[in-house]
């Protein structure tokens, strides 16, 4: 989202019910409450700590099955971890993605 600016962020999904004028106002003037367009995307999910080599490969995989599916890539990929830092490496889920 253009709101979103570079760096990293931290995204909720809430229930439908609420609309971006329902929800309550944050107590931190740091914390945004922005509405993200539905997107589709193309993904790809991996386990394990995310280091540099691990990312290249996962990027590499990702763009060769979107080449194969003809769909051209909307902006830089996004990095999504779902697990918080004392979760064994294992166990941990990632995705990355691109909006197409």
């Amino acid at each position: 989202s253009e709101e979103v600016e570079k760096g990293w962020y931290i995204s909720f999904n809430m229930p439908k019910q609420y609309t971006k004028e329902s929800l309550p106002i944050p107590n931190n003037s740091e914390v945004k409450i922005i509405e993200v367009p539905t997107e589709k995307y193309a993904v790809i999910t991996f386990s394990g700590l995310v280091r540099e080599k691990k990312y290249d490969d996962m990027l590499n995989l990702l763009n060769e099955e979107m080449k194969k599916r003809n769909l051209e890539p909307k902006g830089p990929p996004i990095l999504a971890r779902y697990n918080p830092p004392w979760t064994l490496p294992f166990l941990r889920r990632n995705e990355l993605m691109f909006r197409f």
